[in-house]
């Protein structure tokens, strides 16, 4: 079996109100590291600039910022339960061996 996955706008998906309770109930962050990274999220706009035009700002409700040091580890913190996902239809991701073969 062969599972693709396309994470070219994946960064942009992650909803902050499930990575927040992931990084609380998984993960054991709490207290001031929780209250920075919400910060860190939270309030973020984004707008489009091209040459002298401008559009309006927009409150971003989801996504982690791309480019960044905590982007891909919020991302992967995010991500972290497709494993038990994928355990759940019989499949054990981990241990199956892979093979590659050329037609």
């Amino acid at each position: 079996m062969l599972i693709g996955l396309d994470l070219s706008v994946a960064f942009d998906t992650v909803c902050h109100s499930t990575l927040i309770k992931w990084l609380q109930t998984e993960f054991g962050v709490s207290g001031t590291a929780l209250s920075w990274i919400q910060s860190y999220l939270q309030d973020r706009t984004q707008l489009v600039k091209l040459g002298q035009h401008r559009s309006s700002e927009t409150t971003l409700e989801v996504g982690v910022p791309q480019g960044s040091v905590l982007g891909p580890l919020l991302f992967a913190v995010y991500c972290s339960p497709v494993a038990d996902v994928i355990a759940s239809h019989g499949v054990d991701a981990i241990n199956t061996p892979m093979t590659l073969s050329s037609t």
